[in-house]
């Protein structure tokens, strides 16, 4: 994509928020709003409902926390964030996260975009900014298998999908 040339400006949460792995996740910018340049995600997360260890082959990933208290584990180390601090980790490092608050609110940063369209496919619209009901148990296969195949086109590496809880 070429580098976006026009100010772009989200006044609608709403019209771009997505029910995603027992939260709600808000698209304020995609590769489509940026020229391809970065995306950034507001991320309503749930304790428990966290992705496993894995790795990206084509981005890199920043996390500011608004909200909450989570637990990264980057390369072998653990990086405790509270709200207002920020994590960089740039392509290729594996890691995973948990929410230790019962709730946490981040925003995910890519560089650059295009990672996001998978979230976008594996998502449901929402219908308010608000969490969904809790998931009565993990992911049907179907959805787990469509997951493996969205990785494995977006770069995403070294992932046990098993330990999904939520879709």
């Amino acid at each position: 994509m070429q580098p976006s040339t026009t100010i772009y400006q989200l006044t609608n949460r709403l019209g771009r928020a997505r029910y995603y792995m027992g939260g709600y996740w808000v698209f304020l910018a995609t590769a489509a709003d940026t020229g391809g340049q970065f995306s950034l995600i507001e991320a309503n997360l749930r304790q428990g409902m966290e992705p496993p260890a894995h790795v990206h082959t084509n981005e890199d990933e920043s996390f500011q926390l608004q909200e909450g208290e989570m637990l990264f584990t980057a390369d072998g180390k653990q990086y405790q964030l509270k709200a207002g601090e920020f994590l960089h980790l740039p392509k290729g490092v594996q890691h995973t996260f948990k929410v230790l608050s019962p709730t946490a609110r981040v925003l995910i940063h890519l560089v650059p975009a295009g990672l996001e369209a998978m979230f976008l496919e594996l998502s449901q619209p929402a219908i308010a900014l608000d969490y969904p009901t809790v998931p009565a148990g993990p992911p049907p296969a179907e959805w787990l298998e469509r997951l493996g195949r969205l990785q494995h086109q977006f770069g995403i590496r070294n992932v046990d999908n098993r330990e999904i809880r939520a879709q």
